[in-house]
């Protein structure tokens, strides 16, 4: 099969490697229908997250049909349409049950002190092969693939195998309540959906800051309130939008 495959910093290739095969009970093997590339392989690529292993494929957000499963896979079936979640987890230790499955103590190989496991990252994270591939190997695919409906297309599903998740944790760690004011600073494709799971959050109003014209039209439409720091000064916008101007210590 084809995949692309790390080689060095600068160096990423498209090349022909063995189709992946069932190792364990929990594996499945899944044809790649939509890879997307995120913002963290870009730091494979440039040397900034350093660890690559040569000859790791790259990519953790894909949607794809299930083609092969293990014995100990029970909640799917070969032709189960899937999106795959982008970091690995057991779904039983006691991270798991808590919800908290990116300290998953199973999922890499290095042991429960070694950190999070991701799909074609660098060897602290496993050194599992990822997604932009033909076919990929999802270890414990029975928590990770999750069954999508028809009415859900590709586009969409893509992305909630990391993306919007990573948006919608951002807001849940911030605690945003019902009526809230929230400020998000950036908005590349993370912030975007900062803005949306904000308000999906219950916020009542939300303030995007950026220099971007297209970004901060995009949050614009979004319902944001937008802020161009390159045209006036975000923290007296912000103090002067939330009524903070007009009070003293």
């Amino acid at each position: 099969m084809k995949a692309v495959v790390w080689h060095g910093i600068g160096d990423i290739r498209v090349d022909e490697v063995p189709d992946p095969k069932v190792q364990d009970p929990g594996d499945a093997v899944i044809r790649t229908t939509t890879a997307a590339i995120c913002g963290t392989d870009l730091h494979f690529v440039r040397g900034t997250m350093t660890g690559m292993a040569e000859g790791t494929i790259l990519g953790h957000e894909v949607v794809g049909v299930v083609e092969e499963t293990g014995p100990g896979v029970r909640n799917l079936t070969p032709g189960t349409r899937v999106v795959v979640g982008s970091t690995l987890s057991c779904g039983y230790c006691s991270y798991c049950r808590s919800g908290t499955y990116s300290q998953c103590d199973n999922a890499n190989p290095g042991g429960p002190t070694a950190g999070t496991a991701f799909f074609g990252g660098p060897a602290p994270t496993g050194s599992f092969d990822g997604f932009q591939a033909e076919f990929a190997r999802v270890p414990f695919a029975h928590t990770i693939a999750v069954p999508l409906p028809d009415s859900v297309t590709d586009d969409q599903a893509i992305m909630i195998s990391d993306i919007f998740p990573t948006a919608w944790f951002g807001g849940r760690l911030a605690e945003i309540g019902k009526g809230d004011t929230v400020a998000v600073f950036g908005l590349g494709p993370v912030g975007q959906f900062a803005v949306l799971s904000a308000f999906l959050q219950g916020a009542g109003r939300v303030l995007a800051v950026d220099a971007i014209p297209g970004r901060l039209a995009a949050a614009r439409r979004l319902g944001a309130e937008v802020i161009d720091y390159n045209a006036e000064d975000p923290v007296a916008v912000l103090q002067e939008l939330t009524g903070a101007s007009d009070r003293t210590a």
